[in-house]
């Protein structure tokens, strides 16, 4: 087997294979036989018919089979004669496949990149630290009692914070349009889930009111018949209801949250604080993750192979399908509405981030202890649900190969992390647990 690069361009790779004529030949030899062992043809008897015969019959499609098996065969040794490492799927081309004469294809592929990773010690890294405070406890308190807040019907006007239920009829230049009827909708003043202009002109009604509101439809509206338009409603008012928000000691409150009513509003703290210091804890953690790779990248431009990306892309598209079960699953569909270039850049990303978290394993000789897997499995687990066994669940995971794969993935991820935050120049930056689990909210107020 003569085997050479051809071509050389970025990561692209032509590589030409060319297979000695006698092997060929004397491989599609053995296949007619093959194929001729268990052939009818017509005035021969089963496996008697001459070699002749059969290669004028079964002799073209025997060598295209040939051909394909070499490829699938000598492909792997080629690469492995040159020490070449392709990066996806090679894209092949038969260039001469004639009887008699050598098998000559090629193979056009993508390598991975070769690099050095730039001194670690460079690194620079500003960590995100949060701590849990009081107003935390107190606005997600705030938040759970809104919650659970029950509806007391009052004769006053509305107002903003109450809720009004009504019939309503829309109408554009007069007429009725599709979508803008509604029977006994509740509308929660100041909530902000309706037309703004509609909740504005809802505000002072009282029960039993019947109207017709100007409404102004907002120029975004997603209805593009209805985007801009001004528009009447016939709004007719049933009722107008205040909130009741109910006490952190509530026994009701204290049983649909899981707290010993015996605890009562000290109970609900503690947990309250709890989880928000575990949330706390795990934002930490993923938002230092992310300052450490960013730097990573940061740090060491590196090319990237485009057959990577592409096979990264539907990954990525079937995670953002995921978090929208409404979409369509089929994959068609769900390329029309979610096309390649909108996964372009965080799959070169999430491509290059992948090669550069394998060169510091491979640089720093990391490795996980199976103490290290333990560990990392037990905090992924977490608490079970109440009558669960933690023991029980461990075990089931620890049974399945696949998923602790994942698991010592994540824990090799955290020791890399630990290694580049340990050898870099780390400035922390102190949040509010807002800014922490709300960074894009964070930005629009600085």
């Amino acid at each position: 087997m003569d085997v050479s690069v051809v071509d050389t361009q970025g990561l692209s790779r032509t590589l030409r294979v060319e297979l000695p004529a006698a092997d060929i030949d004397k491989a599609v030899d053995a296949r007619i036989r093959q194929i001729g062992g268990r052939a009818k043809i017509p005035g021969f008897r089963p496996g008697k018919a001459p070699f002749k015969v059969l290669a004028q019959k079964y002799g073209e499609a025997a060598r295209a089979e040939v051909v394909e098996d070499q490829l699938r065969k000598t492909y792997p040794d080629a690469l492995k004669q040159l020490d070449l490492k392709p990066a996806g799927y090679p894209a092949f081309e038969i260039k001469s496949e004639v009887a008699g004469q050598p098998l000559e294809y090629t193979a056009t592929f993508e390598v991975y990149p070769e690099f050095e990773l730039n001194d670690l010690s460079k690194l620079k890294i500003e960590a995100p630290t949060a701590s849990i405070v009081d107003a935390d406890v107190e606005k997600t308190l705030e938040s759970i009692r809104n919650q659970h807040k029950t509806w007391t019907p009052v004769e006053r006007a509305a107002q903003d914070g109450d809720q009004i239920k009504i019939d309503f009829l829309g109408k554009l230049d007069g007429e009725p349009f599709d979508g803008g009827k509604g029977e006994d909708v509740e509308v929660e003043l100041g909530a902000g889930r309706f037309i703004p202009s509609m909740e504005e002109g809802l505000k002072g009604l009282t029960a039993g009111t019947e109207t017709v509101l100007d409404v102004q439809f907002p120029d975004d509206y997603q209805a593009e018949n209805l985007a801009g338009k001004a528009t009447t409603f016939d709004v007719k008012v049933h009722s107008v209801e205040e909130p009741a928000l109910p006490a952190l000691d509530d026994p009701e409150l204290l049983k649909a949250l899981n707290v010993d009513e015996g605890a009562g509003e000290d109970g609900l703290r503690a947990k309250v604080r709890e989880s928000l210091e575990g949330e706390c804890e795990k934002a930490v953690k993923n938002a230092s993750k992310q300052a450490v790779m960013d730097a990573l990248l940061a740090a060491n431009s590196i090319d990237v192979p485009s057959s990577l990306i592409e096979e990264e892309i539907p990954r990525l598209r079937q995670e953002a399908m995921q978090r929208f079960p409404n979409m369509p699953q089929e994959e068609d569909a769900a390329k029309q509405m979610l096309p390649d270039e909108l996964f372009t850049d965080q799959a070169r990303k999430r491509v290059a981030l992948s090669l550069l978290v394998g060169e510091v394993v491979k640089s720093q000789d990391l490795d996980v202890s199976d103490a290290e897997v333990e560990a990392t499995l037990a905090k992924a687990v977490g608490t079970p649900p109440d009558g669960t066994d933690a023991e029980q669940m461990l075990n089931f995971y620890r049974g399945n190969p696949q998923i602790m794969q994942q698991v010592k993935a994540m824990a090799m991820e955290d020791k890399v992390v630990a290694t580049l935050i340990d050898k870099a120049t780390v400035k922390e930056k102190t949040l509010s647990f807002d800014e922490l689990v709300n960074p894009q909210q964070g930005e629009e107020n600085a």
